[in-house]
């Protein structure tokens, strides 16, 4: 915890998002809310997708935090616009007009499990 993912328009080439990735896992860590380690992040292309009517010059960057329960509204919120000044800071100049859309949600913890195995080391 936390789980970041990263949905992102085919149309923008210039897009990298193993980058945006690094600078919101940063942010996160920086964050002092979670530790490093706990970071879990992917990215993943949308090939097919529609963003109003128009055919063509429209791309979206949607990143979604999901997070244990427990943390107020202004917490949250604080989160999502360190995640937005991350992506942007990454974000070179565009070929479509592109919408940055950030969301916290909360994970079931009555339901989230998760265990750790260690690397061997033999």
């Amino acid at each position: 915890m936390p789980h970041v993912t990263l949905q992102y328009t085919v149309n923008l080439p210039e897009f990298n998002p193993g980058a945006a990735l690094r600078a919101i896992n940063q942010a996160l860590a920086d964050s002092g809310h979670f530790d490093e380690e706990a970071i879990k992040s992917r990215a993943l292309r949308l090939d097919d997708y529609r963003i109003g009517t128009a055919d063509t010059g429209r791309a979206f960057i949607h990143v979604q935090l999901k997070v244990l329960p427990g943390r107020d509204d202004a917490t949250r919120k604080h989160l999502a616009e360190l995640i937005l000044a991350a992506l942007a800071s990454v974000l070179p100049d565009v070929s479509a007009t592109t919408q940055l859309c950030i969301e916290v949600d909360e994970l079931d913890a009555r339901t989230y499990t998760k265990r750790v195995i260690d690397a061997r080391t033999d």
